[in-house]
């Protein structure tokens, strides 16, 4: 089977680079994410039979400013691949984000819930996602949140350097959700495509990929530092102060609940992703830069 992942570099990449040995990666290096013509083709010439797109613009606030070129990545490069990929009867792979939602909930979001992203990378990411149902048959859209990796950046990685320029900081505490470890969702996506033949497989469609349990910034902040203090990765603790979402204000505007509920049809077809505090154990433990 051939397969394309697009994204290599990222950290949910990195991890696929592991388990999908076979496969082709593209790099922006590659490819313009950011020019869907040239994406397309590009595409169409490879003609692989799986694509797989963890590629994004992620930085949540510099796309307040830069929303063109957000667009570009988030929304038209999907649909470009979406487009080769129904051309070449692929299947389309791609990974997309709880920042669709508004964070109004007061329970985690169910893959059917209406979307209503309040930033401009939530906006673009659901761009990507309509497009990609728009236009393609056969795709899986894969919704996860607060992604941590050993790989590229990161909450953890910033607050491990934190740790080490200062011995007090403030994290926000009134923002929820479920940090996703990379490794496991590289995991899933390989899993599912290598099951794509089964009668019984994932039904196409929007599926949310999440672990447990609910957290905080703050309160996984000083998980995080509790691990990498029991590692002897940091030499002390600093002191965090939890404080409210207005007290930090930023670009962008951040749901304050983005939970997911993992698709129960999701965790029918692929193993269960584990509890987020042991995987940033394991995590902590490989980890050789911040």
């Amino acid at each position: 089977m051939k397969i394309l992942v697009l994204g290599a570099n990222g950290q949910v990449g990195s991890h696929l680079r592991l388990v999908l040995r076979e496969a082709t990666f593209w790099t922006r290096q590659d490819v313009d994410l950011a020019c869907a013509a040239e994406l397309e083709k590009a595409v169409l010439t490879a003609q692989p039979e799986v694509i797989i797109n963890v590629a994004a613009y992620t930085a949540v606030d510099r796309a307040e400013q830069e929303p063109g070129l957000a667009w570009a990545i988030n929304a038209e490069a999907p649909a470009a691949l979406a487009r080769a990929a129904d051309r070449l009867g692929a299947l389309l792979v791609h990974l997309s984000t709880d920042y669709v939602f508004d964070g109004n909930s007061r329970r985690p979001y169910e893959s059917t819930d209406s979307v209503n992203p309040i930033n401009v990378y939530g906006r673009t990411k659901l761009g990507g996602e309509l497009a990609i149902a728009s236009v393609c048959s056969r795709y899986w859209i894969l919704r996860t949140s607060w992604i941590f990796s050993e790989h590229g950046a990161n909450f953890v990685k910033t607050m491990l350097r934190l740790a080490n320029e200062r011995d007090s900081l403030n994290v926000v505490d009134d923002q929820s959700g479920i940090p996703s470890y990379a490794g496991d969702l590289a995991s899933v996506i390989c899993e599912l495509v290598s099951d794509i033949d089964d009668a019984h497989s994932l039904p196409f469609g929007i599926h949310h990929i999440s672990g447990g349990p609910t957290t905080t910034w703050y309160e996984f902040a000083q998980e995080i530092f509790r691990s990498a203090y029991a590692q002897g990765i940091i030499a002390r603790k600093p002191l965090v102060t939890p404080i409210t979402t207005a007290e930090y204000p930023t670009a962008a505007k951040r749901p304050r609940y983005s939970v997911l509920a993992s698709s129960e049809v999701l965790e029918e077809h692929v193993v269960t992703i584990a509890d987020w505090t042991k995987r940033l154990d394991e995590m902590l433990g490989k980890i050789q830069g911040f």
